[in-house]
């Protein structure tokens, strides 16, 4: 793992939840809020199986995410986030075992009320900046994966 998807990767482990962009199949974006979970650079999150997220990626599995530790910066010099485009799947639940537990957990409980009423989605990353204007204003650091 090089250095800056290391940092990348450590900065994801600090957020607890997710702004994801979607297309649907009219061609209109849509973007959700999701809790997630990471596994180095990748994204998982659970979700109800008829959501509008879940008929998006069906029809166009290339997302949008952003992501921020300081939602609400006073300065410009406080802004930092990352800034993620990658290619969203649903898993199978033959591909559970490698999901963190973190997500198996809200999956669990989620589908307690009805079995199978939620998916788990996985997102792997093609293209991640690290926003950080600490370093200078708009400074961004690419990540570069397909």
């Amino acid at each position: 793992m090089c250095n800056l998807e290391k940092v990348i990767s450590d900065y994801m482990n600090t957020c607890r939840s997710c702004t994801i962009a979607t297309v649907g199949p009219d061609g209109k974006p849509d973007a959700s809020t999701v809790y997630f979970s990471s596994s180095g650079l990748d994204i998982y999150f659970n979700t109800a199986s008829d959501s509008g997220k879940i008929k998006n990626i069906e029809a166009n599995p290339h997302v949008a995410i952003t992501m921020q530790k300081n939602p609400e910066p006073k300065t410009d010099k406080e802004i930092s986030g990352i800034q993620y485009s990658g290619i969203a799947k649903i898993l199978l639940e033959s591909e559970y075992s490698r999901v963190p537990r973190g997500v198996m957990a809200r999956h669990n409980a989620f589908n307690s009320v009805k079995h199978g009423n939620s998916v788990i989605v996985k997102v792997t990353a093609m293209k991640v900046y690290l926003i950080d204007y600490a370093k200078g204003f708009r400074h961004r650091e690419l990540l570069q994966l397909s």
